[in-house]
């Protein structure tokens, strides 16, 4: 099992309790530190690399580490990384489409700038590709609040990034993202679409999130958005027309049988969704 904390990835030996060895061997111990996004998501994809989210050391700063808003690619051989793509402010949920096997992922926006702007963006991450953070997000809309990188403009700057294929509501905070598949007991039409965890939002002035959807992409392209697992937000202070939240969807996994597993880290559980009929 491979296991990646703030600055180090891991790997232990699964004993046959199931259990894990209580040695293990370290194969990373200097990736960057986490500043305000810690959170690590790692991933063999289906050319055996590892793939390996790391977040924007704060909310919209120039990094200082060119390894800070990107995703790494890690040779499993050697265990030596490359920036696989740039410019993600926090890419914590990434999969690739069952169908073409090219990679998406799911990258929050800035807080501080409005209700309604920078908007979650849904990616499709390239090798080279350089997504626009910190001077520029969705399809190139330049951040007027920053300055300008050194010896250029943030216009001239944008034109050379990846634009966003789908947006989102602006602070609803993507965590987990994987794409359904052909797993038994999920209905064929969801086969190449995805489900995203909105974690939800501090900085609204009414909550958002809270909720997971489905991301419908129709010839491998995403398109749309839907609603799959609601409940998370309920009547709170009724006086100010203010919902409270009841819990935080975080991580998604699939089963093999097709089971839909979805953790709620407010709350401290897992839910079973299952297909009855």
């Amino acid at each position: 099992m491979y296991l990646c904390n703030n600055n180090e990835l891991r790997r232990y030996q699964i004993n046959a309790d199931g259990t894990l060895s209580k040695e293990w061997e370290t194969l990373i111990n200097d990736l960057p530190n986490g500043g305000q996004h810690p959170n690590r998501t790692i991933d063999f994809g289906p050319d055996g690399m590892l793939y390996i989210s790391i977040g924007s050391e704060c909310n919209d700063c120039k990094e200082s580490d060119k390894e800070m808003a990107t995703i790494l690619q890690v040779d499993p051989n050697t265990w030596e990384r490359k920036i696989f793509a740039s410019g993600l402010r926090n890419t914590i949920g990434f999969d690739w489409h069952p169908q073409t096997g090219e990679l998406w992922g799911i990258d929050n926006g800035g807080d501080g700038k409005g209700n309604k702007w920078p908007p979650e963006e849904v990616n499709h991450i390239i090798k080279g590709g350089n997504y626009g953070f910190p001077f520029a997000y969705g399809k190139k809309e330049v951040d007027q609040s920053r300055e300008d990188p050194p010896g250029n403009t943030k216009e001239e700057w944008a034109k050379n990034t990846q634009p966003s294929t789908l947006e989102l509501r602006a602070h609803m905070a993507p965590i987990g993202f994987q794409f359904f598949g052909n797993a038994p007991n999920i209905p064929a039409e969801y086969a190449n679409d995805g489900l995203v965890c909105w974690h939800g939002s501090w900085n609204s002035s009414k909550p958002v999130g809270f909720k997971v959807q489905r991301i419908r992409f129709e010839n491998g392209v995403a398109v749309g958005a839907e609603d799959f697992l609601t409940g998370f937000l309920k009547p709170g202070f009724l006086i100010f027309k203010r919902k409270m939240r009841f819990g935080r969807p975080a991580g998604v996994t699939i089963s093999p049988k097709g089971v839909v597993y979805i953790s709620d880290d407010a709350n401290g559980v897992i839910y079973a969704i299952k297909r009855t009929q």
